[in-house]
């Protein structure tokens, strides 16, 4: 399919709210367009690939719609999706339009992050005060290359992410949200391909069931059953408070359905180099999994 008008007044709307939040952020036009171009970028970059193998398969796919929205919301989008139009022909092509995007997210996310962190600046907390601020969390991945690029950053300081190193953040938070194993989520695609109907839809219930308890928190979870004498033996490291969004995710999980639609030739197998790549696929939704995205202090 081709681009519409509607595709094209989304973008540029898109490009608008996330340069006003890239202003936002930092003040200057500089920032906006740091932000809004390097999250763009991303996102476009994981669309892309879904329909770059779409297109190669012959499915009948769109291109990507992005989603704008306008400030306060920090990111000035929620994203970009596609629509596929036709029934996916094998098990084969749906993993190869399911990975891809991921794949591609990354890849584009990876070096925008390396060089927003070297544009980023370590600060004294001092220097925030007592202003309530929005701390990010830190996946493996992102604590890697500030490690890699920083090293060890001293008690008392942290670091206050350039606006192109937070659209690099919310890539590999993009990336772990789509990688989640199910529905037709990628992960999801990635997952229905691999085994088969049945372990698909138990996977997908088990991942809304650790969801709904990442977004209540274990905290809450065994301090509730302490007032019921029910004293469970977890270790400190497991204790954390809840991130809300996750019920909000498992919500929208569940109005979107756990069920996948089959393929057309439902083969089997899909050969080692995709299994290969699957347990890479596996290795970054890890890599970019974090427990609590967003917290205030």
């Amino acid at each position: 399919m081709q681009l519409t008008k509607t595709h094209i007044a989304l973008f540029v709307a898109t490009l608008i709210t996330t340069f006003l939040a890239g202003y936002l952020q930092g003040g200057t036009v500089v920032s906006g367009l740091s932000f809004s171009i390097s999250l763009l970028f991303i996102l476009g970059s994981h669309e892309m690939g879904h329909y770059y193998y779409g297109r190669k398969y012959g499915i009948l796919i769109t291109p990507p719609y992005f989603i704008p929205v306008p400030p306060p919301f920090i990111a000035g989008t929620m994203g970009a999706f596609i629509r596929i139009k036709s029934q996916i022909t094998s098990k084969k092509a749906l993993f190869d339009i399911g990975v891809a995007g991921p794949i591609a997210g990354i890849i584009a996310a990876i070096p925008v992050l390396i060089i927003g962190i070297k544009l980023s600046e370590i600060v004294p907390l001092q220097d925030i005060g007592e202003v309530e601020a929005i701390y990010l969390g830190d996946s493996l991945i992102f604590s890697f290359f500030v490690a890699m690029i920083y090293g060890s950053i001293e008690e008392g300081y942290d670091i206050f992410l350039h606006p192109a190193a937070f659209a690099g953040w919310i890539g590999l938070f993009v990336t772990a949200l789509n990688l989640i194993p199910s529905g037709q989520l990628d992960g999801g695609h990635l997952v229905y391909s691999l085994l088969n109907k049945k372990f698909h839809s138990i996977i997908s219930h088990i991942s809304i069931f650790i969801i709904i308890v990442l977004g209540l928190g274990t905290e809450p979870i065994v301090n509730l059953l302490s007032s019921f004498n029910i004293n469970l033996n977890i270790p400190d490291y497991l204790l954390f408070q809840g991130w809300f969004g996750w019920i909000i995710w498992a919500f929208l999980l569940v109005i979107m359905g756990t069920r996948h639609p089959p393929t057309m030739y439902e083969e089997s197998d899909i050969g080692p180099k995709r299994k290969i790549i699957a347990v890479i696929t596996l290795l970054i939704f890890i890599g970019s999994f974090m427990p609590v995205p967003f917290s205030l202090k």
